[in-house]
This record gives C-alpha cells, structure tokens and sequence, in this order.
C-alpha cells in the first residue's frame, strides 16, 4: 500500500465506524421517520458541501464539495490524518482524476479509461453522497430515541437524540469493540423538508472516546467544483516568487 492509498483508507475507516451500509431490520423508533426521510433527500441531492470534524481536536478531517452533472460525480475532496497531520487531496471533474498526499511535490494526473482513474456516478456513489450510508441509525441496535424541536426565526428543526445497545450494535464487524454509541440528528422540517444540517456522533473504543460533527449544506448544482491547492503547494509557489 502506497503512502497516498494509506491515509485514503485510514480516513475512509474513520468514517465507517458510523457509516455502516446494511444495517439490520428496525425495530421502529422515536423519529425514525423524519431519519429516514432526510437520508432519502440527502441521497437525492444534485450537488452539496460535507465536513467531517473531530470534535475532540477542532480538526476537519473529512470534506468534500461534490455536484452530479449528467451521471458523473464532479468532487472536491479533502482528508486529514487528525494524530499525523497528513493531508490527501483528491480532485475528479469526470475526465481525470488528480490526486496530492502529504509530501508529493505535485499533483499526479489520470485520465479517464487509464489504470489510476477512477470516478463515481449516480448508480456508482461515492459515500458521502449516499444518505443510506452518511446517515445510518443502526436501526436494530437502537436502545432509546428522543425526540424536541428547535424553533428559530426562519425554520423549525427536529432533534432526533439516540442511544445504542452495546451488545446488539457489537454484533456488526465494524463495530466490534465499540460502547456507548450515541447519534443525534438536527434535521431541517420547515414546510414539510427534512433535511439534515447536522449529525453528532459519540463513541467510545478501546478505552478512547471518539466525537464527530458531520455538517450537510446543499450547494448550487450549476457552480462548478474548483480545485482547491493544498498548502504545502501554494507555499511552494509563494516561496519561488
């Protein structure tokens, strides 16, 4: 394994522990609805914004602009490695796949139908743009659910609170290990939408406790996805100058 597939898996990991496809047969729950309902408009988004922040550290490891132009994905997609610090950059608009790790004095280039490419499509999601998978519940396992509303100026939001059986939820392989798994859900319902703003996770494993906050923000499907320069690149540049 590459360096630059190496942190590519290790962030893709990270996210599984709350991102498991699959999940079994529910049980029904306070709010599984409008839940259920926000993972289906999530999935049917044309374009959309999405970070990932380790709540522990402050640090955005995960984030991605992507939009849907025909049945291609176009993405903008950033990774990071909150314990090393190592970055991946990875940017597609459909014909060519660039990519930059940590370290890399460049950008690498593959273009469509080559060995290196690959891309996502609506039929081949890549899964920050698949609610199913962004937003799993974990149905079966759920042990408790709560549910308020949250009132402002210009919408109403639900706050679906829920708390998970350790022994039930242990039962899938990727949570082997895995206690005291909380999720909540701040889901946009004003005018009969649900749509989700926010989703906080909790976890601990291994001793260690983990804290996610995953933002959702639709974008506009006709702007397009800009390349974003990493750092370590544009110092580079500035430096030489």
């Amino acid at each position: 394994m590459n360096k630059r597939n190496g942190i590519f898996i290790y962030i893709i990991m990270v996210l599984c522990v709350f991102a498991l496809s699959g999940c079994s047969s529910s049980n029904g729950y306070e709010g599984e609805d409008v839940v259920d309902k926000a993972k289906q408009h999530h999935t049917d988004l044309e374009a959309a914004s999405i970070s990932v922040q380790d709540r522990n550290t402050g640090i955005i490891i995960q984030e991605i602009d992507y939009r849907f132009v025909g049945d291609v994905m176009q993405y903008m997609y950033i990774g990071r490695d909150a314990d090393t610090g190592e970055e991946y950059y990875e940017f597609n608009n459909g014909t060519e796949l660039d990519a930059w790790h940590t370290g890399d004095s460049e950008w690498s280039f593959a273009a469509k139908g080559t060995e290196n490419y690959y891309g996502y499509s609506r039929a081949k999601r890549h899964y920050f743009a698949d609610g199913a998978l962004l937003l799993n519940d974990y149905a079966s396992a759920v042990k408790s659910a709560i549910t308020k509303y949250e009132r402002g100026d210009t919408k109403v939001v639900k706050v679906v609170k829920i708390e998970y059986d350790d022994a039930v939820i242990s039962q899938n392989e990727q949570m082997k290990g895995v206690t005291n798994y909380r999720q909540e859900y701040w889901i946009d319902v004003t005018q009969g939408r649900s749509e989700c703003d926010s989703c906080y996770v909790d976890y601990t494993k291994d001793g260690k406790t983990y804290s996610y906050w995953i933002r959702l923000e639709s974008r506009d499907p006709e702007e397009q996805i800009q390349r974003a320069e990493p750092p370590e690149l544009t110092e580079a540049v500035e430096n030489t100058q």
